[in-house]
């Protein structure tokens, strides 16, 4: 797993990275600064090997989090049977997140239980674990994220 690294900034940086941030331009500071090391990296170590360089002005827009490996993650989810306000919600989940489900089943008992199979790098997993589990009528919630294959 990628370890978290923190680090203090002048408020000079800070500004900037929340003016990039509040204009649109990246999701969070995190995509800021990975971009920052990114294009470092290049003029470093592109011009010292001319190889390997990444295109962050590529056509596509570089999303820095391609770079973060991918993982699995595992969730259980009851909710009430017949509760379809909470059913939307997670539906307008499921479809913002169609790329990282890549296996759901569901089954009605006493409650609605959904399980689901994520697979994406960890911002994502997390995203989508954060916004399913602030959804309030949730009657359980659980998850299990796995370390990636070295």
């Amino acid at each position: 797993m990628i370890p978290i690294i923190s680090f203090n900034i002048s408020d000079n940086l800070k500004t900037f990275l929340k003016r990039m941030v509040t204009q649109k331009e990246y999701k969070n500071n995190s995509y800021v600064i990975r971009e920052a090391l990114i294009r470092l990296m290049n003029e470093k170590d592109g011009a010292l090997s001319g190889t390997g360089a990444i295109d962050v002005e590529s056509e596509n827009q570089f999303d820095p989090s391609s770079l973060l490996p991918k993982l699995s993650a595992s969730l259980l989810v009851s909710i009430r049977v017949g509760d379809s306000k909470t059913e939307k919600k997670i539906n307008k989940l499921e479809i913002n997140y169609h790329d990282t489900i890549i296996h759901k089943i569901s089954f009605s008992g006493n409650f609605k239980t959904i399980t689901y199979v994520l697979e994406n790098n960890l911002p994502t997993i997390q995203g989508f674990i954060t916004e399913l589990n602030s959804l309030k009528d949730l009657q359980s919630f659980r998850y299990i994220i796995n370390t990636p294959e070295e």
